[in-house]
């Protein structure tokens, strides 16, 4: 009954390793899992880190690290312009968030409420004018100026709050971001050094005739943009054809298919995703390409582009590409839409709401953080993937706003000095490594974005 005065000092014993992992071996071993995960994880991210280092560094001994020249003439070029109508925008909406006071009576309602086919053909333009001209920056604050637009025509009619919430927030800093990168790239020129050349450039041809392989040469070019543009383009052209097309099946699914179908539809989505990406860029290589070569021999002969089209394109690599990312996008949509209740939809229709103005003005409210969260997801997927865009695209590392050309993006240049001659410490080995890291943070941005989308526009029921 009475503890000695040894027990009584040092206190009960306690149980070995031995003895915790009899009595709750799962616990131990999940946490072992767990943390092995970590350990690969943080091991993949200082290999990233430590050869994208060594290649800065290597570049750093000859060009120095980072140079730039200043040119206002910029500021009236097409990314001048650009960032003066993202200034604007933001102007705008800061008045608006800080409830200040704006005459909307002065403003003619025709440029308020112009009606819905004007505002749905300017949204079809943008993509249109991308394709033409190649100034994404300029289609960017287009679209923004839009939406600030339509913005400053429901707060006309006061149907939405003054208060500066999160997502009124998040737009803001959107606009900032992007009238600042529109500038900066409109008023900075020549950029030199290992991170100037690296980030800012867009000639990429990271090996030479030197003498010695591991030697960094004169006519070595280091512009990741070349690739980076590349990538950007065949997403989000990517986006652009799976968005409708998987937003507008999970809406049927939804809403109007029977259990019948959907129970057919559901598993062909599963069968689509679960294709190999090899096959997909064969498909893309044999079936797709000649028809976009069609295209492209009529936009050649009507003038609309300057050099004939190659099978191998961007635009190929976007249209394979959007067959891969569908699936992901109708099913997490149609999941996000089911998890709606369903009193909302009956409220709707209670009220006198047709279905396809209840689908649009309750269903998809409702249900746009998942929707979204879909979308980004599926951006990092088509950002990420490697072998279809490969065979797709092509492996020609130079960027052009004609998207009939072959180019090349990230993933298609590691997969191709992977499967090349690369000795270990070369500059081109190293160039994998950066590239590699690069393409690590745009992935964990996205990722992050759409954590930040999904907790922001989140519904509770």
């Amino acid at each position: 009954m009475f503890m000695s005065e040894t027990e009584n000092k040092q206190g009960p014993d306690k149980p070995s390793l031995v003895e915790k992992l009899a009595k709750d071996p799962m616990r131990y071993i999940l946490f072992l899992t767990s943390f092995s995960v970590i350990l690969i994880t943080l091991g993949i991210i200082q290999t990233l880190l430590f050869e994208a280092v060594t290649f800065f560094q290597d570049i750093a001994d000859s060009r120095g690290w980072f140079g730039l020249e200043i040119e206002m003439d910029g500021v009236f070029s097409a990314q001048g312009t650009a960032g003066i109508l993202l200034l604007g925008c933001l102007l705008l909406e800061i008045f608006m968030n800080r409830s200040l006071y704006i005459d909307t009576e002065r403003i003619p309602q025709k440029f308020l409420f112009p009606g819905d086919l004007v505002v749905r053909l300017t949204f079809l333009l943008l993509p249109i004018s991308y394709i033409l001209y190649g100034e994404l920056l300029l289609v960017i604050a287009l679209l923004l100026a839009i939406l600030t637009w339509r913005k400053l025509a429901s707060r006309s009619i006061g149907s939405t709050s003054s208060e500066d919430g999160p997502a009124d927030r998040t737009f803001a800093t959107v606009l900032g971001v992007f009238a600042f990168i529109s500038l900066f790239f409109a008023l900075t020129t020549n950029y030199t050094g290992a991170f100037g050349e690296f980030f800012f450039q867009t000639q990429w041809t990271p090996t030479g005739a030197c003498s010695d392989r591991r030697t960094l040469c004169d006519n070595m070019s280091f512009g990741v943009n070349s690739l980076l543009l590349t990538t950007l383009q065949v997403a989000f052209g990517a986006l652009l054809i799976a968005v409708p097309l998987g937003v507008g099946c999970a809406i049927y699914l939804s809403e109007y298919a029977s259990p019948r179908l959907v129970a057919v539809v559901k598993p062909t989505l599963e069968i689509l995703a679960g294709i190999p990406s090899v096959v997909y860029g064969f498909f893309a290589f044999i079936y797709i390409g000649p028809l976009v070569v069609e295209f492209g021999e009529y936009a050649f002969a009507q003038g609309w582009i300057s050099e004939p089209p190659n099978i191998l394109n961007p635009i190929n690599g976007a249209i394979v590409v959007a067959i891969m990312i569908l699936p992901l996008i109708a099913s997490m949509s149609e999941d996000a839409l089911r998890a709606v209740p369903n009193e909302l939809r009956e409220g709707s229709l209670a009220l006198g709401a047709t279905r396809i103005e209840t689908t649009f003005r309750v269903m998809l409210q409702a249900s746009l953080s998942g929707i979204i969260a879909s979308i980004i997801l599926a951006l990092s997927r088509a950002v990420g993937e490697t072998m279809a865009v490969t065979l797709a695209v092509g492996t020609v590392a130079v960027y052009t706003s004609n998207m009939f050309l072959p180019a090349q993006t990230m993933t298609a240049y590691i997969a191709q000095r992977v499967g090349g001659d690369l000795p270990f410490g070369e500059i081109g080995y190293l160039t994998i490594f950066a590239v590699g890291l690069y393409l690590f943070v745009i992935t964990l941005c996205l990722n992050l974005l759409g954590n930040k989308v999904l907790s922001t526009y989140r519904e509770a029921y």
